[in-house]
């Protein structure tokens, strides 16, 4: 008897599409979450980076107390977070090595680069954890002196233009087909996005509305 056909999610569908195993789209909520956590995405950079062999070349695949002391934490901490990453797909076990009473495993990334279908900064909006939304940094680092509620009016405007430039991200990674640097993987995704939401022309109504506050002089 023929199975039944599997029913793809919409994250299972965007992966199959043009940028195949090396760029993953993350779309389940429960995943993006996983990232909110600092430590977590600070784990998945170490590995991005690798570690250098003794003959010069990097090694992708890490071993936690490997990652451990690249990040400065306790393997006992590292191995919390990575359970959870493994656990939700963003990374697995690359080999196991027998050395006499003891096995080493080591640790690989499921992909070069994840892009989130949402960004870290509104779900950290939608779950009331957003300690520093970035009007307010904007306003400190270069002493706008911006009251509340301009701080907010304006923060707004950058939400939506997160949300905008954000999609055009997501599109831009499934398109992707060829075969660049996996350190140039961010680079080359978000100069394309940002290319394209440059002629978005809400994206250009907000950024003409952001210099009622946003005063900056740059000559």
């Amino acid at each position: 008897m023929t199975p039944e056909p599997k029913e793809l999610s919409d994250e299972e569908k965007r992966n199959n599409k043009g940028a195949g195993s090396r760029v993953k789209i993350i779309g389940s909520p429960e995943k993006i979450k996983i990232l909110v956590d600092p430590m977590r995405r600070k784990i998945l950079r170490t590995m991005r980076e690798g570690i250098e062999n003794e003959d010069g070349t990097i090694r992708k695949e890490m071993t936690v107390p490997e990652i451990a002391r690249k990040l400065g934490v306790s393997a006992p901490k590292c191995y919390h977070h990575l359970d959870l990453l493994v656990e939700h797909g963003f990374v697995r076990v690359a080999r196991e090595e027998k050395k006499k009473r003891t096995s080493i495993t080591y640790y690989e990334r499921t992909a070069p680069a994840f892009v989130l279908a949402t960004t870290i900064d509104e779900i950290e909006k939608k779950e009331g954890i957003r300690e520093n939304p970035l009007i307010a940094l904007i306003d400190d680092a270069f002493l706008l002196g911006l009251s509340e509620e301009e701080k907010e009016e304006a923060q707004k405007l950058i939400d939506e233009l997160t949300v905008r430039q954000h999609k055009y991200t997501v599109h831009a990674a499934e398109k992707l087909k060829g075969n660049i640097p996996d350190d140039k993987m961010g680079m080359v995704l978000g100069f394309v996005s940002n290319q394209f939401a440059s002629q978005d022309s809400r994206c250009q109504e907000i950024r003409k509305a952001l210099t009622k506050y946003i005063k900056i002089d740059l000559d």
